[in-house]
């Protein structure tokens, strides 16, 4: 009798260990995924020296004169209901000229583009007018030697489906002295549901 309570004892104990063990793992489990996800969404507030740099490296990988700082697949991934989601981009001219001796000579301008499979034909009818960092002839936010950065800031409404909507960005340098540069980049923006976490 006593050797049944034993055992029994001992076959309790191992239980309440093995739940908490696979407890710990679940927990571990979900932070992780968090931490996976909220790297996807990560936000961008200023423009510092971290953000210049990252632009700046794009710049030497790609090649590109108008650089998104979004990763590979330049897509953002935002959740339903963010507001001021910032989404931070570098432009290097051929001609270090073109921004004119006050540094406002190249503008960018940002449009939403059209298209069935994009959020535009699927209920949020004009995703331009989310962007709050203004569409059209806006100036970089800080000009260093030749590369200029600027930091676009948009609202998603939580009534947008999830869906995918890519903006064009168009930047024109003009000036007294310069006959102008035109250059177009792209990003995309992913919508997603508002999550747990």
């Amino acid at each position: 009798m006593v050797n049944k309570k034993r055992a029994a004892m001992e076959m309790s104990v191992g239980t309440i260990v093995t739940i908490v063990l696979l407890m710990s793992a679940l927990v571990l489990g979900l932070v992780l995924t968090r931490n996976i996800f909220k790297s996807t969404t990560d936000n961008v507030d200023s423009i510092d020296d971290q953000v210049k740099g990252e632009i700046q490296n794009l710049f030497g990988s790609e090649g590109d004169k108008l650089v998104v700082s979004l990763g590979g697949k330049n897509t953002a991934t935002v959740k339903q209901g963010t507001e001021n989601f910032g989404i931070p981009f570098g432009f290097a001219p051929d001609n270090p000229q073109a921004w004119g001796t006050t540094k406002t000579n190249c503008k960018y301008a940002i449009k939403a583009n059209p298209g069935s499979g994009y959020c535009i034909s699927k209920g949020w009818t004009n995703p331009t007018n989310s962007i709050v960092t203004g569409t059209t002839a806006v100036t970089f936010d800080q000009v260093d030697q030749n590369n200029g950065y600027a930091l676009m800031k948009i609202n998603i409404p939580e009534t947008v489906p999830p869906c995918l909507q890519r903006f064009s960005i168009t930047v024109t340098c003009s000036g007294a002295q310069f006959t102008g540069e035109t250059t177009t980049g792209y990003f995309d923006l992913e919508v997603v549901k508002k999550g747990l976490f």
